[in-house]
């Protein structure tokens, strides 16, 4: 069971109906957008999971390297409530595995502290 859990509340920059929007951020990879994601639990060890858990992953980056064009999670913004990460438009799917990735690993490090506290 997952006990840190998010959804993603990025606004959409733009409405359906604008076509001309949704076709220059296809075409336009140098634009910008900020990526958010509210974080539905609010318990302090769960946070702390998530620090422990987005710490390793930066210690991973850093050891391998970055590809190229790879958003590093490092550049994200984490508050108890939030994440905010500004990145370009062409690294939003990448940043949405990675942000996936770092909740699974939150969630897997809660249960072994769970586990040892049994």
């Amino acid at each position: 069971m997952r006990s840190i859990k998010y959804r993603e509340t990025t606004e959409r920059p733009f409405a359906a109906a604008d076509v001309g929007d949704a076709v220059a951020l296809r075409i336009d990879t140098s634009r910008r957008v900020t990526l958010r994601f509210h974080l539905t639990s609010k318990r302090p060890e769960e946070f702390e999971a998530l620090r422990y858990a987005r710490r390793a992953m930066i210690r991973e980056e850093r050891s391998r390297g970055l590809e190229w064009d790879e958003p590093s999670l490092e550049h994200a913004s984490f508050t108890p409530s939030e994440i905010r990460w500004f990145v370009l438009v062409s690294q939003a799917a990448r940043c949405r595995q990675k942000i996936e990735e770092l909740f699974e690993r939150a969630n897997r490090a809660r249960a072994a502290v769970r586990g040892l506290e049994s």
